[in-house]
């Protein structure tokens, strides 16, 4: 059995799937397995798989989303230690090298990420993901992760009873889903930070982390599922609510812009059921009776007095 399950899901990614693949067979580290997890692609993933043989292992299913598509590569994988990598990113050749005995020198660390270097279609690098990120760093960080998700999917490897004890991806989150296993990793075991980038990752425009609609939608779901996780403290408790009652109005006033009333309002009750004095909340929840027309032409007066 290798120590290490690489888990690629890949939809629609056959350009850059071999760039992926080969920075994993260039890795220096050789203990370990590849499973190519095909969610449904239409373009040539199927005959870029197909070249490479029997050096990785690929399962295909229906298009069932990201999450799943990792959960599949998972329950497929055997190893001790499960590492992820998207198709559009890559890794350095010294990645798993760097990684993998973190886990043998502490045996209470489940996860260990690493810095990424960040490259933009027009582009632009960004040397260092996580120099902009303070609250990045090692031990028990659950306090830092509810508050900035800086544990990118493809610098993560996780050990496998950490993955048993806290469960998979979120299958129904459409965003935000890996920091919310993240949290509650976290929650329950210290991660361990690889100070330097191991990681090449592709920030490509459109992607759904770039839709603001995705983002309020599920930030505001991932904080609901943080409020569930046992035995949370309450100093957390009453930090997951007050962020909640933010992630609530701002959810409603994105719903009171874009006109749709109905889901405005019961997102901003729900923000003052998180906290009642919620001042910007109430007065959007006012501005939601008002006519459409009016509404308007309030928000363009308020934007010109602005400008």
């Amino acid at each position: 059995m290798p120590s290490v399950s690489v888990v690629i899901p890949s939809y629609n990614c056959g350009h850059c799937l071999p760039e992926a693949l080969e920075s994993v067979f260039a890795q220096t580290f050789k203990d370990l397995e590849i499973i190519v997890v095909d969610d449904g692609s239409s373009d040539e993933t199927s005959a870029v798989v197909a070249r490479y043989g029997s050096r990785i292992r690929c399962i295909r299913q229906e298009n069932r989303g990201l999450p799943a598509a990792r959960n599949r590569g998972i329950r497929a994988s055997a190893s001790p230690y499960i590492a992820f990598l998207d198709a559009d990113d890559a890794w350095f050749p010294e990645k798993l090298a760097e990684q993998v005995p973190a886990f043998s020198e502490d045996p209470e660390v489940g996860l260990v990420y690493s810095d990424l270097r960040v490259v933009y279609d027009d582009g632009q690098v960004v040397p260092s993901f996580l120099q902009s990120r303070p609250l990045a760093g090692s031990g028990y960080v659950f306090d830092r992760i509810i508050r900035s998700g800086f544990i990118i999917p493809s610098s993560a490897v996780v050990r496998r009873t950490c993955i048993e004890q806290v469960g998979l991806f979120d299958e129904s989150m459409r965003s935000h889903e890996d920091v919310e296993l993240w949290s509650r990793i976290c929650h329950a075991w210290k991660v361990k930070l690889i100070s330097k980038p191991l990681v090449m990752r592709r920030q490509r425009a459109g992607s759904l982390t770039g839709s603001e609609d995705l983002r309020s939608l599920y930030g505001l779901k991932f904080y609901q599922k943080v409020l569930l996780i046992p035995g949370l403290e309450p100093e957390h408790q009453q930090f997951v609510r007050k962020v909640l009652a933010t992630c609530c109005r701002d959810r409603g006033r994105f719903c009171l812009n874009e006109g749709r009333i109905a889901e405005c309002r019961e997102t901003l009750r729900a923000s003052l059921e998180y906290n009642w004095r919620n001042v910007a909340a109430i007065r959007d929840l006012i501005l939601s009776y008002l006519p459409r027309g009016a509404y308007l032409r309030m928000r363009t007066l308020r934007a010109s007095m602005r400008s």
